[in-house]
């Protein structure tokens, strides 16, 4: 079984878990297992350690748990932890992280996404934008604004999936293949 599966089904059990107790528990694991899994992500030695065989799983279980004392988090996470670490899943946590996240955004009705546009924008101009694509998408925004000169003018959205290229690049991309197809 692939890791990502691997992980979005430990993210969903530990969401369901959440669901029953409320909002606030739900964001309070997603709190704990980000700050896990940046740590891990963040730490080379740290999740060669979760992947090292010569320790054993209380080893790595005292490490996590540690850690997740450092990061707040409360009995359901430290029993979650222990699970991973006896499963030797401890590796995964940056990815269950990244999965619990996104069922959590989901479940508050929220869309990440980016915005990439030639020129750095002002406060006003990144608001309108948030506003007009909350208005078309009927859901809460929270977007990352990228600046890269290459794209000459426009704007780039990524949300999830769907991808809005309105850029003067790929205008200009699209008028060079129509002129190479001879339309």
């Amino acid at each position: 079984m692939s890791n990502k599966v691997v992980s979005r089904r430990y993210a969903s059990a530990l969401f369901s878990i959440g669901s029953e107790a409320g909002m606030d528990e739900l964001e309070r694991y997603g709190e704990a297992l980000k700050t896990l899994g940046e740590a891990v992500a963040k730490t080379p030695r740290l999740a060669e350690a979760f992947r090292n065989p010569v320790l054993s799983a209380d080893e790595k279980k005292k490490l996590a748990l540690s850690l997740l004392d450092v990061a707040g988090g409360g009995a359901v996470e430290q029993r979650f932890c222990a699970l991973l670490a006896d499963k030797g899943r401890l590796s995964l946590l940056p990815d269950i992280a990244e999965d619990f996240g996104v069922m959590l955004d989901e479940a508050k009705g929220l869309s990440r996404g980016v915005v990439t546009t030639a020129l750095e924008l002002d406060e006003a101009h990144k608001n309108a934008i948030r506003t007009k694509l909350e208005s078309q998408t009927g859901r809460s925004l929270a977007l990352e604004y990228v600046v890269d000169p290459s794209i000459i003018g426009g704007i780039i959205l990524r949300v999830g999936d769907m991808v809005y290229d309105a850029s003067l690049r790929a205008q200009l991309d699209n008028l060079r293949e129509s002129i190479r197809r001879g339309e």
